[in-house]
């Protein structure tokens, strides 16, 4: 699904052993600090740090799956047929900690053109990733589909510095997992299959 974690959306297309590829969107107009862009003669562009880790860092020390359920039960990240979009986190989860250096895979700046692009929520790769955190969504808790419309968008193709192996979990964080206080979520992604998306040589 395209999913919402720090004023913009995420949405993925792919992650395998050679790279990340995914769609980036902002700003979302998150109703409690929504990003405030210049009216007049806004900036041709946004600029984002993105972090990747394997395995994901812990979560207070303690494991990363700390305060997330499934079917009423602790998740358990070995299960992989494992119905992603029904896992949920406790709203009082701490966010990720800082990774440890030896486990980065991914560490890169991008820019994020001005260019616009419609995004739905929930999109075509739900149930493909979690979030470390619960965090606030455009949904309506009634459900159904909602569209929005961001001011910058594009797609990205990431090759990892060291290539994680199949059905490892992977945690993305588009601020670097810091502060320990942010307000934004982190994605946690299970590594899978190429896929047409994959150009890997």
């Amino acid at each position: 699904m395209s999913i919402p974690i720090s004023d913009a959306a995420f949405e993925l297309h792919g992650a395998c052993v050679h790279s990340l590829r995914f769609g980036f969107g902002a700003p979302l107009d998150y109703p409690y600090a929504a990003a405030q862009l210049a009216t007049e003669n806004p900036p041709p562009a946004l600029f984002w740090r993105l972090q990747a880790a394997s395995p994901p860092p812990t979560r207070e020390g303690e494991p990363w799956q700390t305060g997330m359920m499934l079917n009423g039960r602790p998740f358990d990240p070995e299960e992989q047929s494992a119905d992603l979009a029904e896992v949920k986190v406790d709203e009082g989860a701490a966010s990720l900690d800082v990774p440890d250096p030896d486990t980065i895979l991914l560490d890169q700046y991008f820019s994020q053109p001005r260019q616009q692009q419609k995004m739905a929520f929930p999109g075509p790769d739900r149930g493909r990733y979690l979030l470390s955190i619960a965090y606030w969504s455009p949904v309506p808790s009634s459900g159904g589909e909602v569209v929005k419309e961001v001011e910058y968008y594009n797609s990205y193709r990431m090759e990892w510095a060291k290539p994680p192996k199949k059905f490892d979990w992977v945690a993305v964080s588009v601020n670097a997992f810091r502060p320990a206080e942010r307000d934004s979520a982190d994605v946690i992604i299970p590594i899978g299959d190429c896929d047409d998306t994959c150009s890997s040589d």
